[in-house]
């Protein structure tokens, strides 16, 4: 890390130097929200393509996920040991070419093939927080985290509305050609920023599966990463059937349901904004029980509401807007309390880390799909069910 980040006073060079870090760190968490959820609205034109039923098409997510899984865990270790700059670019580069081979692709088993290729190169994904570790200073990184979730966040809000653009403007080419796009600047951004080997400025004392070994045996780590975890799996599930309550069953235009999505991005910004405030006046621990606290309100509201029958859309704004501002004080502090454990390890414990992150959102999702009709309520008592476990598992740790 140069000595121009510790500085109190920074220089215009160094200002700069950390606003094209923080850009590369901010694309890393935008870009990966396009192999899945910026594709989902093209399901139906993948469908007819190949002519092949929607249930496969939906597999193709599954493979895609299942590669990626087994990709993240062996590119954050890789880059502990070869440095973040040589994996990040060979991993953008093989996203870049799988994603080019399914937009090429003339066949389904030629598009699944390409898409497998695209997932082993999206592994880069996760050292996302390794390169917080490596480019700022430790009392810079919760908020660093704080800022480009808070932008991702609101990502997550808006990308149906983008996956439908580019689903009506280029076909189900589009999200394709936007992440190879995107990716591809990212390359040339990466390839001038960072600096060769730039890993942990401290070699790791131990070996990949030595590290691995005691991130694994480190309850302390484990819990901030569940907590972590479970907010943003329960928080994502509330988003992801949004277009069922908006606009099957209130009956919302597009139009309309776009508006609701533009207050919630705007909200989730300004959300981050409030936490950012926070972030600089009170420790980790608390942000985490404050950020849990607000989610148990949101559950309580959420409860009241889908019990009183009152489901409208300002009713449900409300919690959903409380539980944006959860997320956004709870997720980015309990990473860090996390990533500070090891942060001479930063590539193997992302990767650690993100596969709690998948496997529980994946499970989650899972078990919530199998609530139906009771999906909005279940979702409800999870947030209430969590935010008491939260504080209890925060409490402790370090113990």
């Amino acid at each position: 890390m140069s000595e121009s980040t510790c500085s109190p006073a920074l220089s215009g060079d160094a200002k700069r130097q950390q606003l094209s870090r923080f850009i590369l760190i901010t694309c890393i968490s935008l870009i990966s929200f396009f192999p899945i959820n910026i594709l989902l609205p093209s399901f139906p034109a993948l469908a007819a393509r190949f002519d092949t039923p929607s249930a496969d098409i939906a597999l193709s997510i599954s493979l895609f996920t299942l590669v990626f899984s087994i990709s993240q865990l062996v590119a954050g270790p890789l880059s502990d040991k070869w440095g973040r700059k040589e994996v990040l670019l060979g991993c953008i580069t093989l996203s870049i070419l799988g994603a080019i081979g399914c937009a090429l692709a003339s066949d389904y088993l030629t598009f699944l093939l390409f898409r497998s290729v695209q997932a082993m190169g999206c592994g880069f994904f996760v050292l996302g927080h390794a390169l917080v570790e490596d480019l700022f200073d430790e009392q810079d990184r919760a908020r660093v985290r704080l800022y480009y979730m808070t932008l991702s966040g609101s990502f997550v809000a808006l990308s149906p509305l983008i996956g439908s653009w580019l689903q009506t403007t280029f076909d189900w080419q589009g999200s394709f050609y936007g992440f190879a796009l995107m990716a591809l600047g990212m390359l040339i951004h990466a390839f001038c920023i960072l600096p060769s080997k730039s890993a942990s400025p401290h070699r790791a004392p131990v070996s990949i599966i030595g590290t691995l070994k005691a991130v694994a045996g480190n309850r302390d780590f484990l819990r901030y990463w569940w907590i972590a975890a479970l907010v943003f799996a329960f928080y994502f599930a509330l988003i992801s059937v949004t277009p069922l309550i908006f606009m099957d069953a209130l009956k919302l235009s597009e139009y309309q349901y776009a508006l609701v999505l533009m207050v919630y991005g705007v909200a989730y910004l300004l959300g981050g904004v409030a936490a950012s405030y926070l972030q600089k006046r009170i420790a980790l621990s608390r942000q985490i029980n404050i950020g849990l606290g607000l989610l148990l309100v949101a559950g309580v509201l959420l409860t009241l509401i889908v019990s009183l029958e009152a489901i409208t859309t300002v009713t449900l704004l409300i919690p959903m807007l409380i539980s944006a501002l959860a997320v956004t004080l709870v997720r980015p502090a309990a990473i860090s309390a996390a990533m500070l454990l090891f942060s001479s390890s930063a590539g193997t414990a992302a990767s650690a880390g993100n596969s709690i992150m998948f496997l529980t959102a994946a499970i989650s999702s899972a078990a919530l799909a199998q609530t139906g009709s009771h999906l909005l309520m279940t979702i409800a008592v999870s947030f209430i069910v969590f935010s008491l476990w939260g504080w209890l598992t925060n409490a402790r740790v370090g113990r």
